[in-house]
């Protein structure tokens, strides 16, 4: 377990990050491999489950958003040494968790007819979004709960057994992918609906093992003595928490949009939108590691003050986003096009989304920093901050440019993504300047061009050395 307190900034970063990255990797090839196998289905199961997709991760975003919330409070009551109010916010919060997920999934699948009509998806498509979608829905409970647990965990310093636990379950929705879909070892043929009923079926998985780990690290309890009432904890956890959540779900509302306009063009074209953002959400998982380490790192100094710590996290960040960033853009650029095929032979799907990748993936270093600068506000409890940067970045500069995008087609959708990226990127450094000077922090006086100068050099000379 990794001490947020005392082990060096950068290797504890690390050490959170990594374990992180392969249970992010393993959450996101829930989608990638329902993708590959609902691949071979055509290109039509292929354009429901990228409709099907926008709901999904809509309901995933406002729980991962209440996670944050909550593992600010966990992570800055550890640090204050409360275990108190740790274990009673854990029971609270799942218990919310279970509520709320439970009321939108039936809502859901209510109005399931005029969501995807509203979105553009067509009557040859719809069976197929039905069939994937209700399963997923009546599932969805056990997975938002076990991304509150997870979140619960890391926040406390338990980062690596929660991420062991979704490597496992990805293996089970692997398998049971294909028994069910293609109908092996004596499993009935079940087709795309097949892909939801095995990724529910890890879900299970999930939340009986995050709840063992709760138990184990004594951090849910039915009986506590903390001081705070219910209700302030439950307003604390809305505090903090409607901000992130806010922030959270203007991805999948913004994913939302962007489906929309990418439906006027062709249902192919939804389609490898659907395979691009698989494949970019499983690269870029080493950035959306350190991001997601951040929170918890910072909130748990915050609560101890120390502050020399957040400062160094900062910089860690920044700098991770970057090289990152460039990394992902050159591998996609040199493999993108025999990624793309691995997932359907419809040439026009391959085409657009090795096209997205061409433009989007220049924007990456932008949109990084953009993922980066939103913990960080997270973790020194000021998710208003995060908010607003998320608020500019999908409304003021990704909606209207990827609306002006669409009269050029769907390359134009893309490049007006790219640039959105971009604008974000310096969008967020600039308020995060504004929070160094209004703290007075040491970095306000950084030159970042002249550190990353300095890091070349350094590299430079490490290779010559060798």
């Amino acid at each position: 377990m990794a001490n947020l307190l005392t082990d060096k900034t950068n290797k504890a970063l690390v050490s959170m990050s990594l374990p992180i990255s392969i249970g992010m990797l393993s959450t996101f090839l829930f989608q990638v491999i329902d993708t590959y196998f609902v691949g071979q289905l055509g290109a039509e199961a292929l354009a429901a489950l990228s409709f099907a997709s926008t709901v999904y991760f809509l309901l995933v975003g406002l729980f991962i958003g209440f996670s944050v919330g909550v593992s600010i409070i966990i992570g800055t009551a550890t640090g204050a040494g409360d275990m108190s109010k740790v274990k009673k916010t854990t029971l609270i919060a799942l218990g919310l968790s279970l509520l709320l997920s439970g009321t939108l999934a039936a809502l859901a699948t209510v109005f399931i007819d005029p969501v995807f009509n509203l979105l553009g998806a067509t009557s040859e498509v719809m069976p197929y979004i039905k069939a994937y979608t209700v399963p997923l829905l009546m599932g969805i409970p056990l997975l938002t709960t076990g991304l509150v647990s997870g979140g619960i965990l890391r926040a406390s310093g338990n980062v690596t057994k929660p991420e062991v636990l979704m490597g496992i379950a990805g293996v089970i929705n692997l398998v049971l992918d294909y028994a069910l879909i293609f109908g092996k070892w004596g499993f009935p043929e079940m087709g795309i609906r097949g892909a939801a009923l095995a990724t529910v079926s890890s879900w299970v998985f999930i939340i009986i093992g995050m709840l063992f780990l709760l138990f184990q690290d004594r951090l849910l309890a039915f009986k506590t003595k903390a001081t705070d009432s219910v209700k302030s904890v439950v307003q604390e956890i809305f505090r903090l928490g409607l901000p992130t959540i806010a922030t959270q779900i203007i991805g999948p509302f913004t994913l939302m949009f962007l489906t929309f306009l990418l439906a006027r063009q062709s249902s192919l074209a939804v389609a490898a939108f659907g395979v691009a953002g698989r494949i970019e959400i499983l690269l870029m998982i080493g950035i959306l590691g350190v991001s997601t380490a951040m929170t918890p790192f910072i909130a748990q100094n915050l609560g101890a003050k120390n502050k020399d710590r957040i400062e160094e996290a900062i910089a860690f960040g920044g700098r991770a986003s970057t090289y990152f960033g460039l990394l992902v853009a050159v591998l996609l650029f040199i493999f993108i096009k025999p990624i793309a095929g691995i997932f359907s032979d419809n040439a026009e799907v391959v085409a657009n989304t090795s096209y997205y990748f061409y433009i989007v993936s220049l924007s990456y270093i932008s949109y990084g920093l953009f993922l980066i600068t939103t913990s960080i506000f997270n973790g020194l409890q000021l998710p208003v901050n995060s908010l607003r940067i998320s608020l500019v970045k999908s409304f003021l500069f990704t909606v209207p440019l990827t609306f002006i995008g669409s009269f050029w087609g769907t390359y134009g959708i893309f490049g007006g993504l790219a640039l959105s990226n971009v604008l974000a990127g310096f969008y967020a450094a600039r308020q995060m300047k504004k929070e160094f000077i209004r703290v007075n922090s040491s970095l306000k006086d950084v030159n970042v061009i002249d550190e990353y100068k300095k890091d070349f050099r350094r590299l430079i000379a490490l290779v010559k050395k060798k």
